[in-house]
């Protein structure tokens, strides 16, 4: 696994659980944290789908369950 992918996967996924606790650095503060975690969510998806069939098996299984995970928790917490 490419540690910079991974650091990359992880680092939006951590950006992305932030804004859905509420948990924004201070130059987001203003924003929405709902549209903030769409967005991270959002760019995690273009990196699934232009990142298809390149990525070893390790890469892809971390891009799916951080983006699966992220996707479950967005739709549970706008309940």
């Amino acid at each position: 696994m490419n540690p910079h992918f991974a650091s990359l996967i992880l680092g939006l996924g951590t950006q992305a659980t932030a804004a859905l606790e509420g948990k924004l650095p201070a130059e987001a503060a203003g924003a929405n944290p709902r549209d903030v975690a769409r967005a991270l969510i959002d760019t995690l998806g273009v990196l699934e789908e232009k990142t298809r069939g390149n990525l070893d098996a390790d890469e892809q299984r971390l891009l799916t369950e951080v983006l699966t995970n992220l996707r479950i928790r967005f739709v549970q917490e706008g309940r």
